[in-house]
């Protein structure tokens, strides 16, 4: 599979996340944040990290990050697959470091934990295609071997018996032998 183009894909869509989650707001952000972000381990625990937030939010956090982590799981290769979990980790952790020092951004363990989901979903979503992908092609080859031992099966079944039988059964001599008739006189 060339990948050059799904890597220029995976570069563009991190290009954008980026210029979402760490680039200039155009509101101006209020919220909750703990001091130092997810930074500070007080932020983990608090009641309003987990209390208070938007559903529209949260959904919107999984969402935006599903797409990284279905082109992580397409560019790393099959059997290395939790890299790519990994690479989702690294890259929320990575967006969610870069705000803590920003005035109008909130660094937020809640988000970190819903972005991390998304990719996860989105690694979950590439490694059942290829589970489905692979259980059709073996599906597929299982048909084919299937269908050429019902074609051996039958054909054995009705096979036609050899001429040495035939010749027997019908009292012809086989070619260069006499027959039973003729050795018997």
């Amino acid at each position: 599979m060339n990948r050059r183009p799904l890597r220029f894909v995976a570069l563009a869509y991190a290009a954008f996340v980026l210029w979402l989650t760490v680039g200039p707001a155009p509101w101006r952000t209020s919220g909750n944040q703990v001091e130092g972000g997810i930074l500070n381990p007080d932020a983990w625990t608090a009641p309003v990290t987990w209390t208070t937030g938007y559903l529209s939010e949260m959904a919107f956090n999984v969402a935006l990050f599903i797409p990284v982590g279905v082109l992580a799981a397409l560019l790393i290769p099959r059997r290395k697959w939790p890299l790519a979990l990994a690479a989702g980790l690294a890259f929320t952790a990575l967006i969610e470091l870069v705000q803590v020092p920003e005035p109008d951004r909130i660094s937020d363990p809640r988000d970190l934990v819903m972005n991390t989901g998304g990719a996860v979903l989105g690694v979950v979503l590439v490694l059942a295609a290829r589970m489905v992908r692979r259980a059709a092609a073996v599906a597929s080859v299982m048909r084919v071997g299937a269908l050429e031992a019902a074609v051996t099966d039958a054909a054995a079944v009705h096979r036609e018996p050899p001429l040495d039988e035939l010749d027997a059964l019908v009292g012809v001599a086989p070619s260069g032998s006499a027959s039973p008739a003729d050795r018997a006189a």
